[in-house]
C-alpha cells in the first residue's frame, strides 16, 4: 500500500510538471528549464488575483501596447463609482524587460480619483489630485497593474505606459 502512495505521487508529480512545461519540450524554442519557467510563468499570469478590467467595461479608450503592460487609455468619467484595472499582468518576467514609463494627464473636477500601481501586495499613488507627469517604474515578479480608483469621480484620464529602454 505505502508503494503505491509513492507510485501514485511520483506520477502526480510528473504529470503536473509536463502540464506547467506544456506537455513537451520544442528543442528549437529552448531547453526544458525554459519551457518549464515559460509553463509557470503563464500559469502565474492566469491565476492571478487582479485581472485586466476588460475592454467593453473599460469608461475610455484603450489602445494596446506590445503586451498587456503597455499602451494608451483615454477616458471621460461622469459619476464613476469603482475600479478600472488598466495596464499590467502578473508574471515571473516580462519579454520586453521591467522598466516602464508612464505619462498622464489626471483631471479631477467632482468627486475623488487615485491613479495607482500595484506591486505584489502593495499599493503605490501615483496621483490622487489634478496633474499631470512622468514617471518610471519596475515592476518584479508578481502582481503589477495600473488601476484608477473613482468615488463619484467626474473629470478625465490620459495615460500612456511604455517601455522605458525604448
Amino acid at each position: 500500500m505505502k508503494k503505491m502512495k509513492i507510485a501514485l505521487s511520483l506520477m502526480l508529480v510528473l504529470c503536473l510538471t509536463f502540464c506547467v512545461a506544456g506537455c513537451s519540450s520544442n528543442h528549437d524554442k529552448g531547453s526544458l528549464k525554459d519551457n518549464l519557467v515559460d509553463g509557470w510563468n503563464s500559469w502565474m499570469e492566469s491565476f492571478s488575483k487582479h485581472a485586466l478590467t476588460k475592454e467593453k467595461d473599460l469608461q475610455g479608450e484603450k489602445e494596446k501596447g506590445d503586451d498587456a503592460y503597455t499602451g494608451t487609455y483615454t477616458a471621460t468619467y461622469d459619476g464613476f463609482n469603482g475600479k478600472e484595472f488598466i495596464f499590467g499582468g502578473t508574471a515571473l518576467e516580462r519579454e520586453n524587460g521591467n522598466q516602464l514609463k508612464v505619462t498622464y494627464t489626471l483631471t479631477i473636477e467632482e468627486g475623488t480619483a487615485e491613479l495607482y500601481w500595484i506591486a505584489g501586495n502593495d499599493e503605490y499613488t501615483i496621483a490622487n489630485n489634478s496633474t499631470e507627469d512622468t514617471k518610471e517604474y519596475t515592476i518584479s515578479s508578481g502582481d503589477n497593474y495600473i488601476v484608477l480608483k473613482g468615488d463619484d469621480f467626474s473629470g478625465s484620464l490620459k495615460l500612456t505606459v511604455e517601455d522605458a529602454e525604448k
